[in-house]
């Protein structure tokens, strides 16, 4: 049972560097600046580009057996891998983990016996959903970070269209002197009106790119304002206010949450190592 676990753990660690790795670089130019770069989407570079293109060659087959989210181009979006990964390049990878666990297993079946058909059930199945799990960890990972950000790109954006600037400038304007993951969304968006994609399309799917809270909001505040022409400036300002309370009552959540963390890692450590050197003073005293 010892080297069953230790097998399965082996194919977990596996699929977990596989998909970490094809993930973690797609941080890298996650902005797309000019409008060229929206034509002619980037591939991943380096291990993730050799690994999602091992992954195109041996999992589309079976990854389009595997049933998949409904939902994964949204995902990808809200994650900030689109376009450069698709959700056939997920369903390719989904597969290709399906077929690495499975042959590991059997690899092993002459060593484990019948371990091996834990492992030809476990492995593969907890390598199929670990692309899920990873690109879920990141859209949230996007989306607090987001949060942080919002507040002031909001009021950034408040300035600009009272200044009588239009929607596309404004997100150009704001997002030209914003860094961060918010920024390089608005930089996307109007790049993509300046090619020439309509702007209410444009601003629909800058809201699927920012999965933090607000940004419904803020969207439909800008698509009112661009079909409208209304003033956007108090709903702007109410919605900066109502994020920053958002981000305060995160923040003492976290806080409430570290607490019961502190005080059980005292109980198991400190109190018993405290006694420890207590017992050992004791001893020495006797001695």
């Amino acid at each position: 049972m010892i080297a069953t676990a230790l097998a399965g753990l082996a194919g977990a660690a596996l699929g977990a560097g596989a998909g970490q790795a094809l993930v973690a670089r797609a941080d890298r130019r996650a902005a797309l600046r000019t409008a060229p770069d929206i034509g002619a989407p980037r591939e991943p570079a380096g291990p993730a580009g050799t690994l999602l293109g091992l992954a195109r060659r041996i999992g589309p087959g079976a990854g389009r057996r595997l049933p998949g989210p409904r939902d994964a181009a949204a995902r990808l979006d809200a994650a900030g891998l689109s376009p450069r990964v698709t959700a056939a390049d997920l369903g390719a990878v989904r597969g290709a983990a399906l077929l690495v666990g499975a042959a590991f297993a059997i690899v092993l079946l002459p060593v484990l016996g019948v371990g091996a058909l834990l492992l030809a059930v476990a492995v593969p199945a907890l390598l199929v959903l670990l692309p899920d799990l990873l690109v879920g960890r990141r859209i949230r990972a996007r989306g607090t970070a987001m949060l942080v950000e919002l507040p002031d790109v909001i009021d950034l954006l408040r300035i600009a269209l009272r200044s009588g600037r239009s929607v596309p400038e404004t997100l150009a304007r704001v997002g030209a002197h914003h860094p961060g993951a918010v920024g390089a969304e608005l930089r996307r968006a109007a790049a993509e009106m300046r090619i020439g994609v309509p702007t209410d399309r444009a601003l629909v799917a800058l809201g699927r790119r920012c999965p933090a809270e607000g940004a419904p909001e803020l969207v439909a505040l800008l698509l009112r304002t661009h079909r409208h022409g209304g003033p956007a400036a108090g709903g702007l300002s109410s919605l900066a206010e109502d994020l920053r309370a958002r981000r305060a009552r995160a923040a003492i959540d976290r806080a409430a949450r570290a607490a019961p963390k502190v005080q059980l890692v005292v109980a198991l450590l400190l109190v018993p190592a405290a006694m420890l050197l207590i017992a050992a003073g004791l001893l020495q005293m006797r001695a």
